[in-house]
């Protein structure tokens, strides 16, 4: 049996446990220690994107309180779940170098800490057991937590508490409608359960699976991953929680971890409940498009850098999240290329943001301004983010917001995609009053000093702006992998909207997607019903 699969979650899990025996009082000794190991681990899941897909893994595990379900440590990969493992990878040594300057004598603990969220992110992107996905998915908001609350600013504790209440509130629900379903279908693994939905019930799961039923399922998992998205209204822990978190840790915050919900919708919600998200797309394309507009106007409203980036993150992913529901095959592959590209941006963006608090202890806007002749460096690397998280054609950001206003034009119609696009619009309005104020503005008077970046800031940022250009250029090897899936996962709910549209039927949309399977990546081959146990 091959175990590369469990070997890519086990190796940051050891990496942190040998950077914790570090010397607490030698920082940079721990430091040097999780860079070293985090960087093979991101060697090793090189193959996930470079050779053929992994062979799955399935171990089993234990038996369900309450059900007949046996969990298994079912591992599989495919182009979505690999291109996001690669932005996992990559991103946490680009967070350990940034932190080289933005944490202190609790760089052991951080470093530890990173490693954990890297292997239980790595674990939800390869779980196809619905267990297993949730653990990772709540375990990895721990080492978070503790980030929050031991390096935060002076609000910290409170942002940590309001993160815990905000996420774990919203994963209860899916907890419960796990537990559900393994009742219903007498299985976790998430290739049957997609295939028990979509089939006429059992006799002993009838009972159990009712419309209604699957109505308060649907509501359960869309909770769980719109609050990670976020998705507003569910949007009111973000702000908070980017301002008062180191920026080194904001690099895995809000690069990977917010597309863990992206992802949750991809791969849970469209193919276990197609009927219903096509049902519900107008209100998931509405909340969204306040999203996109919302979020673009109060970044142009903030005076903090860190809460501008916040907003700007929202309004990024609600652009996603539109296309997303559109199920039109231009806007999913866009939104596998936004999620790579806006992760890589922000992660460039919150590391250079981090470098001028560490120096200075402020992000104000008009603090600073001159920094094009103080420090050059920062300047170049700084417009070349900010240009980049503004779409400027040629990079992999351009190509993924094309094709999500292509997608949403012929999806959703072009009242939509114009308004989703002032999103590109007030997204270059906003990154350019932050260029000009600190870039080529007068600083207050008595104001702090910004110093030339390090070696350590440039090493980390350099690599993240390659990737970019070179992957906006040829966004082939993500648009026909990641986007491919993408895909197939909302082939069902596309196929349910059109049947929704030309039948006006709403009863109708379950039996077409019932009668017409079809086979999604990454779930390997299923029966058209489940058998009773």
């Amino acid at each position: 049996m091959n175990y590369y699969l469990l070997a890519l979650i086990a190796a940051p899990l050891a990496a942190a446990g040998l950077s914790f025996l570090a010397s607490g009082k030698d920082g940079d000794s721990a430091n040097r220690i999780g860079i070293a190991l985090s960087l093979v681990v991101a060697v090793l899941a090189l193959p996930l994107v470079t050779c053929m897909p992994a062979p799955a893994l399935t171990l089993p595990w234990f038996t369900l309180w309450g059900t007949g379900a046996t969990v298994t440590l079912a591992l599989a990969s495919d182009g979505l779940s690999g291109w996001l493992i690669q932005l996992a990878a990559w991103l946490t040594p680009v967070a350990l170098i940034a932190a080289r300057r933005q944490v202190g004598r609790h760089m052991r603990e951080f470093v530890a800490c990173i490693l954990l969220c890297e292997a239980f992110i790595i674990g939800a992107l390869l779980a196809r057991d619905l267990v297993v996905f949730y653990l990772c998915y709540e375990a990895m908001l721990v080492p978070m937590l503790v980030i929050i609350a031991l390096l935060g600013g002076e609000d910290r504790r409170t942002t940590a508490l309001w993160f815990f209440i905000y996420t774990m509130a919203g994963s209860a629900f899916m907890l419960v409608g796990i537990w559900y379903l393994a009742a219903a279908l007498q299985t976790t693994d998430l290739a049957r359960v997609v295939a028990g939905l979509a089939a006429p019930p059992s006799e002993s799961a009838a009972h159990m699976l009712t419309p209604a039923a699957k109505g308060w399922l649907f509501t359960a998992f869309v909770l769980a991953f719109a609050v990670k998205v976020p998705l507003v209204p569910l949007h009111g822990w973000q702000a908070r929680t980017y301002a008062e978190t180191p920026g080194a840790a904001v690099v895995i915050l809000g690069g990977v971890m917010s597309k863990l919900g992206l992802y949750g919708f991809l791969r849970f919600v469209l193919p276990m409940f197609p009927d219903l998200c096509a049902r519900h797309a107008g209100l998931f394309t509405v909340l969204a498009l306040i999203a996109v507009v919302g979020g673009a106007l109060v970044a142009m409203a903030q005076d903090d850098a860190k809460r501008m980036l916040a907003y700007s993150s929202l309004s990024h992913l609600g652009l996603v999240m539109a296309g997303i529901f559109s199920f039109d095959e231009a806007a999913l592959r866009g939104a596998a290329l936004q999620m790579v590209a806006h992760g890589l941006s922000v992660a460039a963006l919150f590391v250079l943001v981090g470098a001028v608090e560490a120096r200075t202890r402020s992000v104000a806007l008009d603090d600073f301004g001159g920094l094009a002749n103080k420090a050059p460096l920062f300047a170049l690397l700084f417009t070349c983010a900010a240009l980049a998280s503004a779409a400027l054609p040629g990079t992999l950001n351009f190509a993924g917001e094309f094709a999500l206003l292509l997608g949403l034009w012929r999806g959703a119609g072009p009242w939509t995609a114009a308004i989703a696009g002032l999103a590109v619009i007030l997204g270059a309005v906003y990154l350019l009053v932050l260029l000009q104020k600190w870039l080529y503005g007068r600083a207050r008077t008595g104001g702090p000093e910004v110093a030339e970046l390090g070696w350590a800031e440039t090493v980390a940022v350099v690599p993240l702006l390659i990737a970019l250009l070179v992957l906006g250029l040829r966004p082939a090897p993500v648009a026909d992998s990641a986007g491919a899936v993408c895909a197939a996962l909302g082939h069902k709910a596309a196929a349910a909207r059109q049947l929704q549209q030309r039948a006006g039927c709403p009863a109708a949309i379950g039996a077409a997607v019932t009668a017409a399977p079809v086979p999604l990546p990454g779930l390997g081959p299923v029966a058209a019903t489940i058998p009773a146990r």
